[in-house]
């Protein structure tokens, strides 16, 4: 099998993250008007500070916006490693309060034991049946120095079910030394299951990285190639050096 993305180049990573967010809105728009709604999956970390914040000055109508993380460590939005509450300091508040948000994270015994929580937080809030889980429109992915996307680290001990394409799982945990603490991650085949799939990242270090994974190899080693490699749905791949 072929790789399976297009190569959007950007002049810096500020026009590139204000290009991506007119392209998310674009989706946005179109999802709200096929089916009265729109769900988006985005990615913490440092990156889409900037695509966070020109997201927020685009007219659309957030009320009718589900917003999720790709990923989440394990930890609530008090802790410094939030994802969650770096989205909501660049995005969420930044928004009118009739936007939604699914949380990844929700307290539990152990991060097992919280997942069937935030399943069912995501089927209220999407008014969606475990039989039908609503699907994302709109996922947003990046990619770490070591090749992982979402959680799929290399050094994780599930490496293998976390890049499972066929994984019955919509939800599952990670644990690896890289990861300082537990972390949540919607499963391989969930994250395919869009309209709209981008990867959005920036840095030289990181594309040597991304052209060492478009070589058909081990996607163990190099997680993202699990994207890169799968026939499900295009992916628009967002660079600036």
């Amino acid at each position: 099998m072929n790789s399976n993305y297009t190569f959007h180049q950007g002049a810096d990573a500020q026009s590139l993250a204000e290009h991506l967010a007119g392209e998310v809105a674009q989706q946005i728009f179109k999802a709200i008007s096929e089916k009265g709604s729109a769900v988006l999956a985005l990615s913490g970390g440092s990156t889409p500070k900037p695509l966070f914040e020109a997201l927020a000055e685009h007219d659309i109508e957030w009320g009718k916006v589900i917003i999720t993380l790709v990923d989440e460590r394990w930890v609530d939005e008090e802790h410094a490693l939030s994802n969650a509450a770096f989205m909501r300091t660049y995005l969420l508040d930044k928004l009118p309060a009739s936007v939604r948000f699914v949380p990844l994270y929700q307290q539990a015994d152990s991060v097992e034991a919280s997942l069937p929580f935030v399943i069912a937080d995501y089927l209220q809030i999407t008014n969606s049946t475990v039989d039908a889980p609503r699907s994302f429109d709109i996922v947003i992915l990046g990619m770490g120095g070591d090749g992982h996307t979402a959680s799929f680290f290399p050094d994780a001990e599930n490496i293998t079910e976390l890049i499972d394409i066929d994984s019955t799982q919509a939800l599952l945990s990670c644990n690896s030394p890289s990861t300082q603490v537990e972390r949540v991650t919607w499963s391989l085949p969930v994250l395919l299951n869009t309209n709209f799939l981008a990867l959005h990242f920036t840095g030289f270090d990181k594309r040597v990285v991304f052209e060492a994974a478009s070589e058909v190899g081990d996607a163990t080693l190099l997680p993202i190639r699990g994207i890169l490699f799968q026939d499900r749905v295009g992916l628009n791949v967002y660079y600036a050096d």
